[in-house]
């Protein structure tokens, strides 16, 4: 991580897309949070077995793909949200091996997420529609089996890998460029936000750590809101200096 002397300033557009590209992160996610959590029950449906969550999915289709196309959006934003704060950090005199590996860490996050995401919007509605319009239970029970084993490994790549551990570690590396850029307290959020994240991942060997994925979702809304609102702040200052 080294400092130099700032890159060019930022232009106000700039500082206006950065704050609009986190905004959407609390936007965009709600979404999801709303149209799947009153159709669904998500994200408690994920934890159904498969002879539940299948009838479930067939019977709300509309509302599915409304909803995950709402949390594709989520996660295919980080994608310029994380150049963006690159960016920001350049500006500030961050260059190097924070800046980009913040980046870095936020890019493999969108793409991890997308990976696991993208189940949703395809192999899990046929799975479901099959499921659906058969009365044979061999053929039920073929696609219950290959809805646990599409949700073992794809979930573990969006969920583990993109949405707790990358999320984490890209959190945790916002937080210290923050600290950098004497915004304090967002910065320290952002550092204990993202280390529960992280530590989230390791759910699977510490069963305990399975509270945090519903603690550490609305706290991230939370963070993100309040640091629109500080980086809009910053836009409005920078624009009557």
């Amino acid at each position: 991580m080294t400092t130099a002397s700032p890159a060019a300033p930022m232009t106000r557009a700039e500082l206006l897309t950065l704050v609009l590209l986190v905004a959407a992160q609390v936007v965009l996610f709600l979404v999801p949070l709303i149209v799947l959590g009153r159709a669904i029950s998500w994200p408690a449906s994920l934890r159904l077995p498969a002879s539940e969550a299948l009838p479930l999915i067939a019977g709300h289709a509309m509302a599915v793909q409304i909803g995950y196309w709402g949390y594709l959006l989520t996660a295919t934003a980080m994608v310029p949200l994380a150049l963006a704060l690159r960016r920001f950090a350049q500006a500030q005199g961050l260059h190097g091996g924070l800046s980009d590996t913040m980046a870095a860490m936020g890019v493999a996050a969108a793409v991890l997420k997308t990976l696991g995401i993208v189940r949703w919007l395809s192999a899990m509605p046929n799975l479901a529609g099959l499921h659906a319009a058969t009365t044979d239970p061999i053929i039920r029970v073929a696609a219950e089996v290959s809805y646990v084993a599409l949700n073992s490994y794809a979930g573990s790549v969006g969920e583990l890998l993109g949405v707790q551990l990358f999320s984490g570690l890209w959190l945790m590396l916002v937080g210290i460029m923050l600290l950098r850029t004497n915004l304090g307290i967002n910065g320290i959020a952002g550092l204990v936000i993202g280390a529960a994240f992280a530590t989230t991942a390791l759910r699977s060997l510490v069963p305990a750590f399975e509270i945090l994925s519903t603690i550490v979702p609305p706290l991230a809304l939370g963070w993100f809101a309040v640091l629109a609102v500080t980086l809009a702040r910053l836009t409005a200052r920078a624009s009557k200096a």
